[in-house]
Order: structure tokens, then sequence, then C-alpha cells
């Protein structure tokens, strides 16, 4: 039985951003930070897994989740790491491990070549540093063909299970729960912004791979479409402190398709890192 853990919100760079913590307030922190269109409850599973080490903070980026949303479609890298930079200073913690799947990895890269001191670890999860065309091509396509909204719940957990063929129905079903919300005519609706899609960024994340001076792991799922093997080992021996894992039975949602397997990895990853006060 899955803990939703506590809800925060804080206000930073004039939105009003929600997070959910879990664990020992004085333990070593592990900051995760989801994809698009997704929300921070999609790491439900690694944070009970993580909760009896680590203090784990999940948070909803602007635009998505019960964050904010931005005005006039201000969700660039920068807009996003902005956000992050603020609020890794509002924790005010002394060392901090920051985790984080698709945009996130993106996000997480980017903040720690720009503040290397700051991250005692980083986790890249299944994206490539410099995402081919395609796949800003996808999402604006999501852009303009997804449905405004779903006649079931059921519904939606379909769409889920294209992307994350192995992900359990409890998995689905629990984020979907958040993901959309049931509106007076009957009718779900997403809780993140449509513009997410629409304004996904020109990443390119291959300059800062080498700044980032803390140790590193890249995680790919075994059938991913998004990361290419021979992409991710480069990119890992290009992170100085750089390893790589690849986590069988697993698709782009790596921690949704093989949940147990992926905590694992990230696991025995932190319990290498110098987490320790003092």
């Amino acid at each position: 039985m899955k803990t939703d853990g506590v809800s925060h919100y804080v206000d930073i760079n004039g939105l009003r951003l929600h997070y959910v913590e879990r664990g020992d307030p004085g333990a070593p922190v592990v900051l995760c930070l989801h994809g698009t269109g997704d929300n921070c409850r999609t790491w439900d599973d690694f944070n009970e897994a993580a909760a009896g080490r680590f203090r784990t903070i999940a948070l909803d980026q602007r635009g998505h989740g019960r964050s904010d949303r931005a005005a006039g479609g201000a969700y660039t890298c920068m807009d996003y790491v902005g956000d992050l930079a603020e609020f890794i200073d509002m924790l005010n913690v002394e060392k901090i491990v920051l985790l984080g799947h698709s945009m996130g990895a993106l996000h997480c890269a980017r903040y720690c070549a720009m503040m290397p001191e700051k991250p005692a670890g980083f986790i890249h999860v299944d994206i490539e540093a410099r995402p081919p065309a395609w796949n800003k091509k996808y999402l604006y396509g999501l852009y303009q063909t997804l449905p405004h909204c779903y006649r079931s719940m059921e519904e939606f957990v379909e769409e889920l299970r294209t992307n994350s063929p192995y992900a359990s129905d409890e998995i689905l079903f629990r984020l979907a729960s958040f993901a959309v919300e049931e509106r007076s005519d009957g009718k779900y609706y997403r809780t993140c912004d449509r513009e997410v899609y629409g304004r996904f960024d020109l990443y390119d994340e291959r300059g800062s791979l080498g700044r980032v001076t803390c140790p590193a792991l890249v995680i790919r799922g075994a059938e991913s479409r998004v990361l290419r093997r021979e992409v991710a080992e480069q990119m890992a021996s290009t992170l100085p402190k750089g390893s790589f894992a690849e986590i069988p039975a697993a698709n782009h949602p790596v921690h949704l398709d093989n949940p147990q397997a992926f905590a694992q990895v990230v696991l025995d990853f932190l319990q290498t890192l110098d987490l320790m006060d003092g």
C-alpha cells in the first residue's frame, strides 16, 4: 500500500509550485523531476522504496500536476531551471541528489552544469542529451491531437499503457488519478497545461555533461526508443564521473515499467555517494 506523502506549496518566480515529500526530514535529500506532461506522483513507487533511507522530494514542475500554469507559455529550459534553482535554494540543504526522467533529466543536467558545487549526485533517466528532431515533432503532434477530455479513467489509462507496456494496472490507475480530474460534466481533463507539449524546448545538453562534477548515473530502459543505447553509453563516458545502467523489461517510463529494478539500481548508486553530513 503506497502512502501519499505530504503535500506542500511554495511560491517561486511568481508561480505556486506543488511538491510531495516523504522520509525522515534529517535524511539525505533526493529531488525528483518528472517528464513532459507528467507530474510528481510518477515517482511514488521509487519514493516509497527510498523513504526508509532518504528524504525524497518530488516536484510538480510549472504547468504540471498541482503547480500553476505559466502565463504566455513560459516553458523554456531556463524557465524550468530557474524554478529548480530557486527551489533548491529554498530547501537549504547541504547535500542533494537530483533524479530526473526525460525532460526533467535535461533540467537537472543544466542545473548540475551551472551549479556544480551543489549536487552530490545526479541520475539521468532515459532521454538523449540532445533529443532528436522527431522528439519535438512527436510532442507537438500530441499538442495538436491529444483529446481535450476523456470519457472515463479507463480511457486515459489505455493511453498511458501505449508508452508503459509493462506497468501494472495498479501503477497506471494510481498515476491517472493524479493526471486527470473529473469535472461537473462527468468527463476527465488533464491536470497539466497542454502548452507544455507545444512549447517543448530545443534542448542540447551535450555541453552540460562535461561540466557535471558530481558522480552521475545514466539509466536507459532496455526497450526505450527515446534513448539509444550507444548514445547513453557515450553520455556516461562524457560525464567526468559517469556510469551507465540498463533496466530490462522497460520502455521510456523506466520507473513505471520496472519499478523494483529501477529502485534497486538507483539505491545502489546512492549507496556509493558520500551523503553524510560533516
